[in-house]
Order: structure tokens, then C-alpha cells, then sequence
């Protein structure tokens, strides 16, 4: 294994080590037939740990006895189908509390009674199964009285009573707090019952706002208010006529308004006929309108009056220097002083600053102005990349001229020749990379160059071959750099990046498996399950973080859910050398989800097994082994012990752990629980 972190997982079968009370009886040493004899005897009444460990006794002391060995096969057979039953017994356990959690009792009375069938005397089994028995009694009346609100509530739902639905649902659910279905009635209602009292305030301030704006004779937004309001409720009676109504008044005083303001920008232009007839004009739309009669009669004083004369000598005055202006302005357009232009125009426009013409001539000035700055700017431009390609031409003349005299061996002429390339263009690599090779010996580089390309080749060849892809690529990019262009090594290469690829593909697929499965174990807690999927997928070395870090995270997960630490220091355990380590009794409402995290090294230079077994003083209940990867690291080792039924019926206070074949350094040993 080449990762750091390792996972090594429970082997459900495997119990090593012998009982304290067998250790007990070894004051004065058993002979083969009395082992055997004790074998037997625990294995009629169904002990097959302390079975198995008899027989094992006996092998010691006639290793190849066949009758022990196959005694001994039939154990181990017996230890497995334990197993096997208690992972049943769990299965229907964590069903049946799933179940009963989530408030469907029959099921999870079933799966009790499922789970007894096969430990007929397990007390929390028994305990739950007489709970809900106890529950369904007496929930009858309660379920009806539920049934009942529940029904009325769906009932007043479909009337679109909302607010009455959801005090009966808010009745039911205070019966079954936990009921799922009831509250997502109840959501839906008080979600209706607020969207319609929503519905109800928006459709009375749209109207409020609708009657504001009539007050006020903005036509327009009242009929866009009405408007929301009927979009709210289609089949309202009032609001299109009220909305026809005063679209009519709209049209009547949009007619005015456009009217009056025509008549008003006349009279600000002292355009006295023209003023009078739109206000006449207006008085069309809404007679005896008092602002139309009283600018009229203020037109007819000017037009009378003596003053008048001297408005209309003025108004003749200011057309003739704005005239006098636009002429000026013109004139030098023509002779394209679009500067002098634009200031008569600009004069102008303060004489008469909304006419359309000196406008439209400004605007024409400046777009000009403009023109002839980008056009000024173009040539510039033009020039600086004349020059430059001027100066590309000098370069390429220069480098053609260098490697001239490079070819025939002048080097101090081809010397000179770069280094004035470099003089234009301090960073030319041609230039650089020649001076190099004249400073250098070149039929020596030439001569390295072959040799090097020769060996990548060779060498890029029978990686391709041990389909080592990568490697391949490798040597044949030296061969290239060392020959650029070279046909061969370009054909390789493409061949070797092919491979490659597709070895990289079908990889990157198999690690994407792995980890589906991991995800889909760790989303239901399987810790164990996730770790196995994770760790297969680290090993394939796709330089992938994902799996690694899943598997810290449930490091971290573990770590953070600590409940015996068993090593407050480092400790070793040479070669078939036993360490215990006692604690006290894990609470047993968690020893169903208990994890042991070890963190340790391997101290030689080889894989060995480690067996890891606990009990209490009565004597050994079980036990597992571990695989120590051949490596100098700190590995981690995570094993669900809570899977096993003595771990979990029996109040065990000491762990053992014996490496064989090798020793070990164990610098973390926690008993924890999953999340």
C-alpha cells in the first residue's frame, strides 16, 4: 500500500486468544485426549470460542492429528453461522427502530418479533416489544379523535376554508407531533390560507391606489392600479367600468394636455398667432378652460400693446445674429475649421438654445472635431507600425545574415550579427540560442544531442513496452527536445499519449465507482463499508483528493465521537508479545454503533497480522485480526467491533493486542461511536 492512511476491516471471524479461565486451568499441563475430550464438551453446549480454543491447544501438541483439525474446521464453521445470525439479529433490530422512530409501531413490531426468533431471550428486544404493545393499546382512542380532525380538516380544505383546515390540522398534529403526512397538509393549508389573505390585501391596495390617482385625475396610473386589481380577480364587475370610464377621461386630457404644451412652447418663442390658435385648439377639448381663456386674453394685450413693437424689433434683431452666426459657422465648416464652427454654433445656440438647426450643425461640428483627432491618431498609429515593421525586416535580415555565417563557420561575423539583432530586440530567443551554440563546442552538443535522443528513444521503447505510459512520454519529449521535429519520436509520442489517455480514462471510471459506493455507504452511516470503497479507490493513485479526504472526514467523524481512550501515550508491542489494556464498560445504548480507531507503525520491514481480542474477568468474548501494510508509517485502522453480539450483550472491560511476526508501535487506541 503506498498512502499514509489505511483501512483494515473487521473480520467477522477469527477469535485468537485464549480465556482466562483456560489460562487458570494451565497450573498442571492437559493431554491431547483431555483437550480434545474439553473441546468437545464446550462445543455440545455451544461455547464454540472456548471449542475452538481446546482444540487449538491440542494442535500444539500433535500439529498434523487429523481428527483435531477437522474438530476444530467444524468450530470455526459454527463461530461463522454465529455471526451470520447475529448480523441478522442486528439487520432486524436497526430496522425495527428505524420504524418505531419514525412512528410506524406494527412494522417495527414485527421486525422485534423477527429479531427474537433467533435470540429468543434478548432483553432489549423483549423490552421494546412489550413498549409498543403497551403503546397500540392504548392509542386507539387518540388515533380516532386523530382520524377524525384529519378528515375534517382535508374536508374544509377542498371548501377552501383555509384558516378553519388548519386549526384542525394544528389539532392533529398536537395528538402526533411527528406525523409527516398531517404536517404536510398543514403546510399546505396555512401556505393557501397566507397566499389568499396575501391575494385579498393586494387586491384592496391596488383599488385604494386606483381611487388616489382618480382623485388626483392621474388617469394613467389608475388604470394601471385597476388593472392589477382585476388581474388578481378576473371576475370582478366594477372594475371595467370603472377602468372604461376613465380611459375616456385619459383620452380627454392627454388630447388637452398635448394641446396646451404646443401652445405653451409657441408663447416661450413669443410665437403670439401660433400660441393663441392652440389654445383655441384646447378650448376645443374642454371649454371655458380657465388657463386656455386667460393665456388667450394675455396674447391679445401683448399683440395690442405699444411694448409689442419693440418685442418684435428685438425678435428681428436676435434672427439676425443667430442668422449672422449659422452663416459664420457654415463658412468655416466649408473651409474644415470644424473649431471655429463649432464656437458660432455654440454662440448661437445661446440666442435661441432649442433650435433644431444649430443643434443638428453643433453636433455635426463635434462629430467632426472627433473624426479628425481618430484620423490624426490613425496615422500616428500607421507610422509606429511602419517603423516596426521596418524593424521586423532589419531582425530578419540580420538572423538570415547570422545564421549565414553560422552555416559557413564565421562564427565571430555571425557573432556580431545576434548581438545586433539583440540590440533591436533584446529578447529574441533565435538570436539568444545562437549566441549559445557559438559559445559553446558545437559538433560536441551536436554529437550529445544524437547520443541523448538515441537513449530516450531506446528507453521511451521499452517503457511503451511495460506499458508504462508515462514514463514513455517522457523520454520521448527528451528525444524531440533533443531533435526537434523528428518523425519518429513525433509518431511515438502520439502513440504513448493515446495509451496514455486511455489508461488515465478507464482509471479515472473504476475510481469513480469506488467512490459512488463509498458515497452511498457513508450516506447511511456505514462507516466501515465507506472506508473499504474509499481506500480502493486511494489505492488506485489517481491523484484524485476526493476519496482521501472522505476517509479523514470520517477519521474526524470517529475521533470527535471518542469514548475510551485506551493509549494515553505511545506504546510497543514487540513480536508475539500481548498488551492489555482495560476500561471500563462502554454504555450499552451505544455499543451497537462502537468503532476501535487505531493509529499505528510498523517497526519491521514486512506485512503481519495483528489479532486484537476483548472480555471481562469471566474470560475472552471475541476478538478480530488486522493486516499491518509493509511500511514505516502511521496507518489507521478502524474496525466496527459493535457489530459483534458479545461486544454488545456483554459488559467487556479489557482490550488485548498481539502482533504476530512482527512488532508494532500503537500511538492512538480509541473505543468511539459513529454520528
Amino acid at each position: 500500500m503506498r498512502k499514509s492512511i489505511k483501512y483494515i476491516f473487521l473480520l467477522t471471524f477469527g477469535l485468537f486468544c485464549m480465556t482466562t479461565t483456560f489460562v487458570e486451568a494451565q497450573v498442571q499441563a492437559p493431554s491431547f485426549q483431555s483437550l480434545v475430550s474439553s473441546g468437545d464438551n464446550e462445543f455440545a453446549n455451544q461455547e464454540y470460542i472456548k471449542a475452538k480454543t481446546y482444540y487449538q491447544e491440542a494442535l500444539r501438541l500433535k500439529p498434523n492429528d487429523s481428527n483435531a483439525k477437522a474438530k476444530l474446521d467444524k468450530t470455526l464453521q459454527k463461530i461463522r453461522e454465529e455471526n451470520k445470525k447475529e448480523e441478522q439479529f442486528f439487520e432486524y433490530i436497526d430496522n425495527a427502530d428505524a420504524l418505531y422512530a419514525n412512528g410506524e409501531l406494527d412494522k417495527a413490531l414485527a421486525e422485534y418479533n423477527k429479531a427474537l426468533k433467533i435470540f429468543p431471550k434478548d432483553e432489549y428486544a423483549q423490552g421494546k416489544k412489550t413498549e409498543i404493545s403497551t403503546i397500540l393499546k392504548n392509542e386507539k382512542d387518540k388515533v380516532n379523535a386523530f382520524n377524525e380532525m384529519v378528515a375534517l380538516g382535508d374536508n374544509l380544505l377542498k371548501q377552501e376554508k383555509y384558516a378553519e383546515a388548519v386549526m384542525q390540522y394544528e389539532s392533529a398534529l398536537q395528538l402526533y407531533p411527528n406525523n409527516t403526512m398531517v404536517r404536510e397538509k398543514y403546510q399546505d393549508a396555512k401556505n393557501k390560507k397566507d397566499a389568499y389573505d396575501t391575494k385579498i390585501s393586494e387586491y384592496e391596495k391596488f383599488k385604494a391606489k386606483g381611487l388616489e390617482f382618480t382623485l388626483r385625475k392621474k388617469y394613467g396610473e389608475a388604470i394601471d392600479y385597476y388593472r392589477q386589481a382585476l388581474e388578481l380577480y378576473p371576475n370582478d364587475t366594477e372594475i371595467p367600468g370603472l377602468i372604461k370610464e376613465l380611459q375616456t377621461q385619459k383620452d380627454i386630457a392627454d388630447n388637452y394636455d398635448a394641446r396646451i404644451t404646443e401652445a405653451d412652447n409657441y408663447y416661450e418663442d413669443r410665437s403670439y398667432n401660433e400660441a393663441k390658435a392652440s389654445y383655441q385648439a384646447a378650448l376645443q377639448v374642454i371649454p371655458d378652460d380657465s388657463y386656455a381663456l386667460g393665456m388667450i386674453a394675455r396674447i391679445d394685450e401683448i399683440v395690442n400693446s405699444p411694448e409689442y413693437l419693440k418685442i418684435q424689433n428685438d425678435k428681428a434683431k436676435l434672427d439676425s445674429d443667430f442668422d449672422n452666426l449659422m452663416s459664420r459657422g457654415e463658412s468655416a465648416e466649408a473651409m474644415k475649421n470644424y473649431e471655429q464652427a463649432l464656437t458660432c454654433y455654440v454662440s448661437a445656440l445661446e440666442l435661441k438654445p432649442n433650435n433644431a438647426q444649430a443643434l443638428a450643425k453643433k453636433k455635426n461640428a463635434e462629430d467632426m472635431i472627433l473624426y479628425q483627432e481618430q484620423q490624426r491618431k490613425e496615422q500616428e498609429r500607421l507610422a509606429a507600425a511602419e517603423a516596426e515593421k521596418q524593424r521586423q525586416a532589419n531582425i530578419n535580415n540580420l538572423l538570415g545574415l547570422g545564421n549565414k555565417q553560422l552555416n559557413e563557420k564565421k562564427y565571430a561575423e555571425a557573432e556580431l550579427s545576434f548581438n545586433e539583432v539583440l540590440r533591436l530586440d533584446p529578447n529574441n530567443a533565435t538570436a539568444i540560442a545562437q549566441l549559445s551554440v557559438i559559445a559553446g563546442f558545437y559538433e560536441e552538443i551536436q554529437r550529445q544531442k544524437q547520443e541523448n535522443y538515441n537513449t530516450a528513444m531506446a528507453e521511451g521503447s521499452y517503457a511503451f513496452d511495460s506499458r508504462k505510459y508515462a514514463e514513455a512520454i517522457r523520454q520521448y519529449n527528451i528525444a524531440l527536445a533533443n531533435k526537434p521535429g523528428d518523425e519518429a519520436a513525433t509518431q511515438r509520442l502520439a502513440e504513448s499519449q493515446q495509451m496514455e489517455n486511455m489508461r488515465v480514462s478507464a482509471l479515472a471510471n473504476e475510481y469513480n465507482s469506488y467512490v459512488t459506493k463509498g458515497d452511498a455507504q457513508l450516506q447511511t452511516k456505514n462507516y466501515d463499508k465507506a472506508i473499504e470503497f474509499y481506500t480502493k479507490a486511494v489505492q488506485l493513485n489517481t491523484d484524485n483528493p476526493y476519496a482521501a479526504n472522505k476517509i479523514r472526514e470520517i477519521g474526524e467523524i470517529l475521533k470527535a465521537n471518542k469514548l475510551v481512550e485506551l493509549t494515553p501515550v505511545a506504546v510497543t508491542i514487540n513480536t508475539n508479545e500481548t498488551k492489555r489494556f482495560e476500561f471500563q464498560p462502554v454504555d450499552v445504548t451505544t455499543r451497537r454503533g462502537n468503532y476501535i480507531l487505531i493509529k499505528a507503525k510498523n517497526l519491521v520491514e514486512k506485512p503481519f497480522i495483528m489479532y486484537i481480542s476483548y472480555g471481562n474477568r469471566d474470560g475472552e468474548h471475541g476478538g478480530f485480526m488486522v493486516s499491518v501494510p509493509n511500511n514505516q508509517e502511521v496507518n489507521d485502522f478502524i474496525v466496527r467491533i459493535g457489530s459483534q453480539y458479545k461486544w454488545f450483550s456483554e459488559d467487556n472491560t479489557w482490550i488485548e493486542v498481539m502482533p504476530e511476526g512482527g512488532s508494532i508501535e500503537i500511538s492512538t487506541m480509541e473505543i468511539t461511536k459513529g454520528n
